[in-house]
């Protein structure tokens, strides 16, 4: 019998994370793997009821309320990111240290780091053991081919378009190694060589897995050795309630659902507009609140009906069309069911993954500032033109295909195999 493997995941609770990264780790574990996850206590819940071990963070990432919240970048803009202080970098040193006392806790052979938290990998490289990135959603990292994410750019065409990409990553940089004496300060501290540039973390690591679909991003070309696309993960958020469809089967206006975003954006007011959007016109609506808005209150209309969660894998069969802040897991949930999107990108990832339904004409991107009649619009726009269905259903497909493939278990799975291969002694140093 093959013998299993011991995997250690770190995370936090940053809202659409959740569901792939505990979807990975719960994929091994079936497969008969002992899996441990170092994160918040308010996952305690959620994670033991999956079977998976938990370890609490001590000194910091100590929530026990998920609606706290702790990126506090709902203004954030684009040389200002407080979740580098926050969360990626600000808590470093104590990350590496209960990382590391958590690897030595319980034996783990392999270490997976969300991307939230890429100076885990030190402790990983302290242990001596293969140690993996773990991307939620699309590649940030600059390339030769691509500008940097967060920027809601689509790779540069012509001289002056590889121009601006290539002063872009500079700039990425710069603001990535206005860390790098703080790392390289711990670094010391472990008796590790220093690195030349922060993301020599990334490019350093075993492998690089990022949860999308390949044909929906801009991959870096030529792809870095340690790059797997392995697909998304679309299993819904754990606090998602059951859902009934509160419509008559004779009811055929199109149904629109309304969901931004699980944890804090200060979005109270897209929605309340997006909402206003519907009045008056010949659909339904159905507003998804999360975590983060379940408490708020919002004028509506008679065709719009507002709840505080709902299964996306129960509400999409029903639905015509999506209007979201961008988040990656209901955009790739919303494709999944051929659903046509209008992204409202709040901040984070969003506006690089609104960017690419545009690229991919699956839908709209629209400022989050923007009019109830422009989003009207919008709604027009999407519903009475086919070709945003049909390229939805297309890349639907795709993703279908990739989360069936299951990836990124049998990456996972290959490079604890390899590890141990290179571990065992060789024939002649047998005893």
């Amino acid at each position: 019998m093959e013998k299993k493997s011991n995997y250690l995941f770190v995370t936090i609770d940053g809202g659409g994370n959740i569901p792939p990264v505990l979807g990975l780790a719960n994929g091994l574990r079936e497969r008969g793997h002992q899996v441990t996850i170092l994160t918040e206590p308010c996952l305690e819940p959620v994670i033991t009821s999956l079977g998976l071990n938990f370890i609490s963070f001590k000194e910091y990432f100590t929530r026990t309320d998920r609606k706290e919240d702790i990126c506090k970048d709902w203004n954030a803009t684009l040389f200002n990111q407080p979740t580098f202080d926050n969360i990626l970098f600000g808590p470093a040193e104590i990350v590496i240290k209960e990382t590391l006392q958590a690897i030595k806790k319980t034996d783990a052979g392999i270490l997976v780091m969300d991307v939230l938290l890429p100076p885990g990998l030190i402790a990983g490289e302290i242990c001596n053991i293969p140690r993996v990135i773990l991307f939620h959603m699309p590649e940030y990292m600059p390339g030769p081919n691509r500008p940097p994410g967060v920027m809601g750019l689509t790779p540069g065409k012509g001289i002056f378009g590889r121009f601006r990409d290539r002063v872009l990553m500079k700039v990425f940089n710069i603001k990535l190694n206005s860390y790098l004496p703080k790392i390289n300060k711990i670094r010391a501290f472990y008796e590790l060589q220093p690195l030349k540039n922060l993301s020599d973390l990334l490019h350093g690591a075993d492998l690089r897995l990022i949860q999308t679909t390949e044909l929906f991003d801009f991959p870096i070309k030529p792809v870095p050795k340690n790059v797997r696309y392995i697909g998304p993960i679309l299993d819904d958020p754990d606090w998602a309630n059951e859902w009934e469809n509160p419509w008559t089967e004779d009811d055929s206006n199109p149904l629109i659902v309304i969901s931004l975003s699980t944890t804090f954006q200060n979005q109270a007011a897209v929605i309340q507009s997006c909402i206003d959007a519907l009045s008056g016109i010949k659909v339904r609506g159905l507003v998804t609140l999360g975590l983060a808005m379940e408490d708020e209150l919002f004028s509506l209309p008679e065709n719009v009906k507002l709840i505080k969660s709902a299964p996306h894998s129960q509400v999409f069969p029903h639905s015509d069309a999506v209007i979201t802040h961008g988040g990656h897991g209901t955009i790739m949930r919303a494709l999944s069911f051929g659903l046509p999107i209008i992204c409202l990108p709040m901040g984070r990832d969003q506006k690089d993954n609104a960017a690419k339904v545009v690229h991919h004409g699956l839908g709209l991107k629209l400022s989050k500032k923007s009019s109830p009649k422009d989003i009207t619009r919008a709604i027009h726009e999407i519903l009475e033109n086919p070709s945003y269905r049909s390229k939805a259903k297309k890349m639907g497909m795709a993703i279908l295909e990739d989360c069936k493939a299951e990836r990124g278990i049998m990456e996972l799975e290959k490079l604890a195999w390899i590890n141990k291969k290179v571990q065992e002694p060789a024939p002649n140093q047998l005893p």
